[in-house]
């Protein structure tokens, strides 16, 4: 294959990454990554573009150009992905570019050698996509756990590898220049055919990476409450079921705590429901950090919440309910009004003769009573 085919391709493949980022942003225009991306393929291309036209009769101008483009799109590749977890992207990283130029001018300015110009090229390539795995590293909180974080970071270092020929290359002067029309296979293989390798499985592994966050958060939407952030009713019920059905079959202590916000409509009376929310959202993570990694807190509806504790007999149903109603007891909001919860909690009989349906009518009846006892306390 002749560096100009080589060429072509690439070109061909940033534009067609290009239009297929920029259909998953229109698709969803609040994501920022994929309109970065789609931005980068373009670039890119373009850039590309511009180097192989300028080849034949190479200006400084236009090759500066050209080289520009690919440095900006490589740039807001990484911007894509430093948006993707959802961090700002940094305006210092523009000085890359910056430097860049003025050191591809001053060396075009000195007449510097081809594979001078190549090894800065190259070695500004090479920063940034150290830079891009470092952020996607970062981003996954260290090593790759599911095909597609692998597939991402794979891609980066086989573009890393590329760099790292094309600097070893350029260093025993058989790299010609930034984009020369002759080469050897080894130097097409280096320049074009790993780099285009590279960026198509890139893409494809920022797309899938984009795609399986969204499928995790589509699920975590069905599942949770999207005030609250514990398990929505549906998903509290589905769990406390499998959890009821498990510690019948092993003889395993079980209490379900049904909770209530005390006189919750004052909040919203008085403060508006906005207040409301904020006391909801509140209670419930207090609710969570009181409970032990094990317990399942879910909201119930409303006001009311459900908590499925395993393994919690009869004594230790106190000391939980004791527990709950002390930690909301002392929380304040807006930091001087009181809040205070009720709750109602029951336990599988020893016999484990109870179906989930009874077991939610024993600790609503529980929590019926608490709140005729004055509310702020527990019943079990």
């Amino acid at each position: 294959m002749d560096s100009l085919t080589a060429g072509i391709i690439l070109i061909l493949l940033q534009m067609c990454i290009a239009l297929v980022m920029a259909g998953v942003f229109f698709a969803a225009p609040t994501e920022k990554s994929t309109r970065y991306w789609a931005l980068a393929g373009s670039y890119i291309a373009l850039g590309v573009l511009i180097a192989i036209l300028n080849n034949r009769h190479p200006r400084a101008l236009v090759l500066m150009t050209g080289a520009g483009l690919i440095m900006v799109g490589l740039i807001y590749q990484w911007h894509g992905i430093i948006a993707f977890y959802k961090k700002q992207p940094p305006k210092w990283t523009w000085l890359i570019c910056v430097i860049f130029l003025v050191l591809l001018g001053l060396a075009l300015q000195l007449n510097a050698a081809k594979p001078q110009i190549s090894i800065l090229f190259t070695v500004t390539t090479l920063l940034l996509h150290i830079l891009s795995f470092h952020t996607v590293w970062q981003g996954q909180g260290g090593p790759p756990q599911t095909f597609v974080q692998r597939l991402v970071q794979g891609a980066l270092i086989l573009l890393i590898v590329g760099n790292v020929l094309k600097l070893w290359i350029a260093g025993v002067q058989i790299y010609g220049g930034v984009v020369p029309v002759t080469r050897s296979t080894f130097d097409v293989v280096a320049t074009y055919v790993i780099p285009a390798a590279g960026t198509v499985l890139f893409s494809i592994g920022l797309l899938l990476l984009y795609f399986e966050r969204t499928i995790e958060e589509n699920r975590h939407l069905a599942t949770h409450d999207e005030l609250s952030k514990l398990f929505n009713r549906r998903a509290i019920v589905a769990a406390g079921e499998r959890e009821l059905d498990l510690s019948i079959r092993l003889q395993r202590s079980l209490t379900l705590a049904f909770i209530d916000i005390d006189l919750f409509k004052h909040f919203n009376d008085e403060f508006g429901h906005v207040a409301g929310d904020t006391v909801l959202a509140e209670v419930a993570a207090i609710l969570q950090k009181t409970c032990r990694s094990i317990d399942m807190v879910g909201r119930y509806g409303g006001e009311e919440f459900l908590v499925v504790l395993p393994g919690v007999d009869l004594s230790g149903a106190a000391l939980i309910g004791q527990r709950l109603i002390n930690a909301v007891r002392d929380y304040r909001f807006l930091g001087e009004h009181p809040v205070t919860i009720s709750a109602g909690l029951a336990t599988l009989p020893l016999d484990g003769n109870c179906s989930w349906d009874q077991l939610i009518r024993r600790a609503d009846a529980a929590l019926y009573e608490a709140k005729d006892m004055g509310r702020n306390r527990f019943c079990v």
